[in-house]
Parts: C-alpha cells; structure tokens; sequence
C-alpha cells in the first residue's frame, strides 16, 4: 500500500501541502481503464489518474517508481506502493516470474518471503539499490506493467467494490474514494486498513440507507483524515500526516458536486495544473 503526496484540486480549491518527490522517470503507459463496479471506462480511468496525482506528482500511472520512504514498510514501488513487508511486492513479482521467469527481479524472491513472513522493513538483504534499479528496468515490460494493473485489481479496486456494494455507494466519488482508501490504508482486519474505517464511520452516522450517502462519506472523510492523523501503526504517522490533504481534496470535490467524476477535472499538485478529461 502506498502513502501519498499532498495535493489541490482546482474545482474545490484546495491548497498544496507537503509532497512527496516526483519521480525523475515517469513511465509514459497508462492502465488500461475498464468499466464495472459502479465506474464507467472514463471514471475508473480519472479515479486512477487521481491517484497518481496524490502518489506521484502525475496524472501517468508511475509502474516504474520505487523508492525507501522509511515508514515501516521497506521498499515501496510499483503503481499500488506495492511493500516489501508485507507481501505485496513479493506477489507481485511472483505473477511476473511466472509469466517472464527470467526476470531481473526473479532472484530477489527467497529475501522477500522472508521479509513477507516476519513483516519486517528491513532492506539490507535485497539490497535495496539493486532490488530499485531491477524493478525500474522491469518496468519497461508491459507485461510487468499488465501484473501490476491486475494486481490493483485484485488486491485494491475489487475489494473496495465490494465493500461500496455491501454499504449500498452509487456515486462514483464515493466509491472512488473507498479505492483510493483501500490503496492508501490496505483492506486487512488492522486498525488502520478500509473496513477499520468503514466501521467507524458507520459508528458515527449509520450506515448510508439511513444517513444519506453524502452524510455518510462526510463522515467517512473525517474518519480518514483523522486516521492519516494518528495511525495505530505509528511507524506510518509522519509520512501519513503529509498526506491529509488527499482528503480534503476529494471532500472539496464532494462540495463542488463533483460526486460523477465528470470532465473536465482540474488538479493542481506541487504547483502544476492538469486536466482529467
């Protein structure tokens, strides 16, 4: 899972915060956007920039960025931040090794199952500049690219409908915010993962049928943010405090009406301006 940047959203007015640094090489592929789960092609596709934005400082999937943030996590790369620590790099490169199995990433699998095992964010063992180089090269696969895009799926974008489902979400917004949300904070049973925050909200207000969707993801919001705030995994808390206002955008966009994810969307993160059409 993945942690974030700061950013505005130029219908909603946010302003710009903290940021993590844009990646030097931007990997030109975009995913492949498909329809479903209560998205059109063209929302999933804007859902999908909008995380890049908040990620990495552009509307271009980054399938080729990879990076040490120091939050508990190891190494995070990849679209999704897939981590060293806890497996969903390791995933990721098996699926890789099992269509390509001469791959330069192949090797370091025995390291990431034990990282994976004990959840440890130790890189010593990969060791770290290698392992970033291997991903980057690999990368320019686009089979490495497509693994990544089904791995989101799998792992992010499913699970998030399926909770948007069960709580009964029509608004692309809302739903595209349990995706990101499910992204950010991951879908395990943890304090800090969607269904935690699902639940608190829910807490607050009452499930949507009775609040009223909008109610609902307002408290959702606040819930959120107030999460990226104070984590229970307080290794996370420094890097997830830069990113509050991921939140407040999106919450900005829900003022503004924005709930169909309709284009024109104006963003501006660090500074830049880009149009989501």
């Amino acid at each position: 899972m993945i942690v974030g940047i700061a950013l505005a959203v130029g219908v909603a007015g946010c302003s710009a915060g903290p940021e993590r640094p844009t990646p030097t090489s931007a990997t030109t592929a975009e995913a492949t956007a498909t329809a479903g789960d209560g998205l059109t092609v063209d929302q999933r596709r804007r859902a999908d920039q909008l995380v890049s934005i908040f990620e990495n400082g552009t509307p271009v999937v980054q399938y080729d960025y990879a990076e040490n943030l120091h939050d508990g996590r190891g190494i995070t790369a990849g679209r999704a931040g897939f981590t060293t620590n806890d497996g969903d790099a390791l995933r990721v490169i098996k699926a890789y090794t099992e269509r390509v199995p001469d791959n330069g990433l192949a090797r370091f699998v025995p390291e990431l199952e034990r990282l994976a095992g004990s959840g440890s964010d130790d890189t010593s063992g990969l060791p770290e500049g290698d392992y970033i180089a291997a991903w980057k090269q690999s990368a320019s696969d686009p089979v490495f690219r497509r693994i990544q895009d089904s791995q989101v799926d799998q792992r992010y974008f499913v699970p998030a409908m399926a909770e948007a489902d069960r709580l009964g979400l029509t608004t692309p917004l809302a739903r595209a915010e349990l995706y990101d949300a499910a992204i950010q904070h991951g879908t395990g049973s943890d304090q800090d993962g969607l269904p935690a925050l699902i639940s608190r909200a829910g807490d607050r207000v009452g499930n949507p049928s009775a609040a009223g969707e909008k109610a609902w993801l307002g408290a959702f919001f606040d819930v959120r943010a107030e999460d990226l705030r104070n984590p229970a995994n307080g290794a996370t808390k420094q890097e997830w405090a830069k990113s509050v206002d991921r939140v407040e955008c999106l919450r900005r966009i829900a003022a503004a009406s924005g709930y169909r994810l309709d284009g024109p969307l104006t963003v501006t993160a660090a500074g830049t301006s880009y149009t989501l059409n």
